[in-house]
C-alpha cells in the first residue's frame, strides 16, 4: 500500500494554507466594522425595553428616537454584508458606484489632521484633476485612512534626530496615466521607511511592526479590497527616508 497516496503535496497545503489567511483577514475586517452598529442596537433595544417596563407615556418620543436609530443601524449592517457579497463574488466592478478619489481623500484629511497636527506631523494634498473610479465609497475611505494612520504611527515613533530634524510630513497625490486609463495614489512620508526584509513581509496577514498596538490586518486587507477592484497595491522604499504607498485603480470611463 502506498503511504503517500493520501499525503497531502505541499502544493495543497499552500493552497489551504492562503484560503483559512484570506478567511482569517475578511472574518477580522467584518466582525470589527459590524461590532459597533450591533453593540448600539442592543443597547438602544435594552434602554426602550426599559422605558416601556415604566409605562410612562412621556417616553414615547424618546422610544421613537431610539426604534429610528435602530433602523439606520441595521442598514449600515446591511450595507456592510452587501459589500461583503460583493467582494467576495468578485463581481464586475461596473456593478459598483463611481466615486471621486480626490473627495475621499479631502475627507479623510479632514477626519485625522487634528490628530496629526497635535504631533506636529502635516498633511500634504496634491490632486490632480482625475476621473472617477469604480469602488465602495466606505473601503474606498477605509483605504485611505488606514494609509494615513500608518503613516501617522511611523512618524509619532520618530524622534527629530532620527528624522535628521526633517519636518514630520505625508503627501498623498493622485494622478491619471492615460495611455493606462488608470489612477494612481500615492501616499508618502518621510519616516525613515523600512528595511528591505520588512518590506518583503508587509502585506502578509498578521505581520505587523507595531508591536501590541496592531493586529496585522490593515495592509493585508487593504491588498485584497484594491485587487477586488482590478487594481494593484506597491511599497516603494528607501531606508533611512521614506515610505511611499502606490495604488493603481482602472478608471471609470
Amino acid at each position: 500500500m502506498d503511504q503517500n497516496k493520501n499525503k497531502p503535496t505541499s502544493l495543497n497545503f499552500n493552497f489551504h494554507d492562503d484560503r483559512l489567511r484570506s478567511l482569517g483577514e475578511l472574518s477580522a475586517s467584518i466582525l470589527h466594522e459590524i461590532n459597533q452598529p450591533v453593540t448600539s442596537i442592543r443597547m438602544c433595544s435594552e434602554l426602550s425595553i426599559r422605558k416601556i417596563k415604566k409605562n410612562n407615556l412621556k417616553d414615547i418620543d424618546y422610544l421613537q428616537t431610539n426604534l429610528q436609530e435602530i433602523i439606520k443601524l441595521t442598514k449600515k449592517v446591511e450595507e456592510i454584508i452587501y459589500r461583503l457579497q460583493n467582494f467576495v463574488r468578485k463581481n464586475n466592478t461596473d456593478d459598483f458606484p463611481k466615486v471621486d478619489l480626490n473627495q475621499t481623500i479631502r475627507e479623510a484629511k479632514g477626519i485625522l489632521n487634528h490628530q496629526f497636527l497635535n504631533e506636529n506631523i502635516k498633511i500634504i494634498t496634491n490632486l490632480k484633476n482625475i476621473p472617477q473610479i469604480n469602488a465602495h465609497e466606505v473601503w474606498l475611505n477605509q483605504i485611505v485612512i488606514n494609509l494615513l494612520k500608518n503613516a501617522f504611527h511611523a512618524l509619532s515613533n520618530k524622534s527629530p534626530k532620527l528624522l535628521k530634524l526633517k519636518k514630520k510630513e505625508v503627501i498623498i497625490s493622485t494622478q491619471y496615466i492615460d495611455t493606462k486609463k488608470e489612477v494612481i495614489m500615492i501616499v508618502k512620508d518621510n519616516a525613515g521607511g523600512i528595511s528591505n526584509d520588512l518590506k518583503e513581509k508587509i502585506f502578509e496577514p498578521f505581520f505587523t511592526t507595531k508591536d501590541k498596538n496592531g493586529n496585522g490586518l490593515g495592509l493585508s486587507i487593504i491588498k485584497l479590497i484594491i485587487e477586488s477592484l482590478n487594481g494593484k497595491i506597491d511599497l516603494d522604499v528607501k531606508f533611512g527616508e521614506y515610505s511611499a504607498f502606490k495604488i493603481y485603480i482602472p478608471a471609470s470611463l
